[in-house]
């Protein structure tokens, strides 16, 4: 995946629906993920609690939990929002990780399953859409962002029909272009597919928002 281009298609490109307000890629990038607060990891086991301006990185492997979700079983992690978080948005950056015993990379598709306080689900939000962030030299990630409303804490896990599927990006045209120390990079039109995995790492950021709907 060590492929270069450009990030500046227009959000129309990628299937953002920001595009009617002509926000393109690179911008909602910066707004969203931009900051360059330090990346804490979170614990390997119990609940996971989130604090503003603090992303963490989670990972859900063979060893994580497994529970029964509406359309079937997957691994999970809890993860807390800070108290009186009324309208919340949550920021996740997706790792495209190597694939065990085979070649390329996968991804995991992540779905975020707001629990009541019996621990049952009340509402599966699909983080979506998920926009392709590939660059030189840099791990390549998918980004999204998910509002949740009166949440006091939720579920990231997936779906078991998502697994085995793949996030295919569009087409991108073949690209020359400059670097900071005066050289210059070319590649072909790149089309990325990523499989779908039942594990997998993601980033988190939790920001309170002054209404719903708002923060992504």
């Amino acid at each position: 995946l060590a492929l270069a281009c450009l990030m500046t298609v227009s959000v129309a490109h990628a299937g953002n629906p920001l595009s009617a307000i002509g926000e393109t890629f690179s911008d909602w990038k910066d707004r969203l993920f931009g900051q360059q607060n330090r990346t804490v990891d979170a614990p390997v086991d119990g609940p996971i609690a989130l604090a503003p301006k603090h992303p963490t990185r989670v990972r859900i492997g063979k060893a994580t939990p497994e529970r029964d979700f509406p359309k079937g079983k997957s691994r999970f992690r809890i993860v807390e929002l800070p108290p009186g978080f009324e309208h919340a948005a949550v920021r996740v950056q997706i790792t495209a990780m190597p694939r065990d015993g085979a070649f390329g990379h996968e991804v995991f598709k992540p779905y975020l399953y707001t629990l009541n306080a019996d621990d049952t689900v009340r509402d599966t939000i699909e983080v979506k859409p998920l926009h392709l962030d590939i660059r030189p030299f840099r791990a390549t990630r998918l980004l999204g962002c998910a509002t949740l409303e009166n949440a006091a804490r939720f579920a990231i896990a997936t779906q078991p029909d998502a697994v085995g599927k793949s996030y295919e990006s569009e087409v991108r045209d073949s690209i020359k272009a400059p670097t900071q120390g005066g050289y210059y990079y070319a590649t072909d039109a790149v089309k990325v597919k990523l499989p779908f995995a039942a594990t997998g790492e993601v980033v988190l950021e939790v920001t309170q928002e002054p209404a719903a709907g708002k923060g992504c």
